[in-house]
């Protein structure tokens, strides 16, 4: 299975802009920080997820 970032580079590849055009380069900076930040955002919400959970009574 292939990450987000790995299928949002994939695509961005797949412009027909030249990887030397500054709005590529900026353009796939700025989402893969996106990305970054979000990934690192969904693992903490798992973690306070599992923390705030009832554990399951017996």
């Amino acid at each position: 299975m292939t990450s987000p970032a790995e299928r949002l580079t994939a695509k961005l590849e797949q412009l027909p802009i030249s990887d030397d055009a500054s709005i590529c380069s900026l353009l796939r900076t700025t989402l893969l920080g996106l990305l970054a930040i979000t990934g690192a955002l969904e693992e903490r919400l798992t973690r306070l997820e599992a923390t705030i959970q009832p554990s399951p009574t017996p």
